[in-house]
């Protein structure tokens, strides 16, 4: 904390371990030989689970560096600031004093710019003796204050399967926002819900891909089509495009609905119907 010099609280506590630990028949330091306890802060970009997607690297944003401040809640005159490379992905603050700290974080670019709208903020306990603490602070893809864009990478599957013997064409709607994208895939496919394509094997040795695409959360519409046209497959999917190029393949596997083999029987009954 500010009160006191960090090196030298860290200092003190790595003393009392070495002189506490071992054959060493040394006092302790102001005869304490508990381990300071420790308040760890840590970060992660663009974390979506729900959307298949676990994070954005430092590199994808552009972060170099990450500015952490925490502050007392009772006493701001505990206080203690902290800069760390973006890689570490964490920071940790030895022998806090006691009760609750708001926490501020800043990603910055090369230059020391910030490349958020505002601090991503949250509060932990510091840690005691026998009992660290951890905070992970979650940066959104709201919270960023540049356009950046994106590469989306994916595979299709027919209820687990690579383009089944009825499925013919490929067929996709990208929308984000609400709003259809004007893209195209690697094998410049439209992504506007009407143009068709040969179905792409799951197997295939490299996924399909768009490029330069808006970065965010969007929907992907994906029908397989039979050699008339007729709509045999239909999922709409909620995605993420992360930044950058260096992004997770998902898979969108079609699920017919439950009631889809009994429609199939009953369209068969008509056809065989005198």
């Amino acid at each position: 904390m500010r009160r006191a010099v960090p090196g030298l609280v860290v200092g003190l506590a790595l003393a009392a371990q070495l002189s506490c630990g071992g054959d060493s028949d040394a006092p302790c330091p102001a005869d304490e030989c508990t381990v300071a306890g420790s308040t760890i802060v840590k970060w992660r970009f663009n974390h979506y689970p729900e959307w298949m997607f676990e994070s954005d690297a430092c590199s994808d944003l552009g972060v170099v560096t990450v500015h952490m401040e925490i502050v007392n809640k009772d006493d701001p005159g505990l206080f203690d600031v902290r800069d760390r490379g973006c890689g570490e992905a964490q920071t940790t603050f030895v022998d806090v004093a006691p009760g609750m700290y708001s926490v501020s974080l800043t990603p910055l670019d090369v230059d020391g710019n910030s490349l958020v709208k505002a601090p991503i903020t949250g509060e932990v306990l510091a840690g005691s003796p026998g009992a660290n603490t951890e905070l992970v602070l979650d940066v959104p893809y709201t919270a960023w204050s540049r356009a950046y864009t994106g590469q989306l990478l994916f595979r299709i599957a027919f209820n687990g399967m690579a383009c089944p013997a009825d499925v013919v064409n490929q067929v996709l709607e990208l929308t984000i926002g609400g709003q259809p994208v004007d893209a195209m895939t690697d094998k410049g496919q439209k992504l506007d819900g009407m143009d068709r394509a040969s179905c792409r094997p799951l197997t295939e040795e490299f996924a399909q891909f768009v490029q330069g695409l808006p970065f965010g959360p969007a929907k992907i519409k994906v029908q397989g089509t039979a050699q008339n046209n007729m709509v045999l497959y239909e999922q709409e999917f909620d995605t993420f495009i992360g930044a950058g190029i260096a992004n997770p393949t998902f898979t969108y596997d079609i699920v017919p609905p439950p009631d889809a083999g009994v429609d199939a029987m009953d369209d068969a009954a008509m056809v065989d119907a005198p």
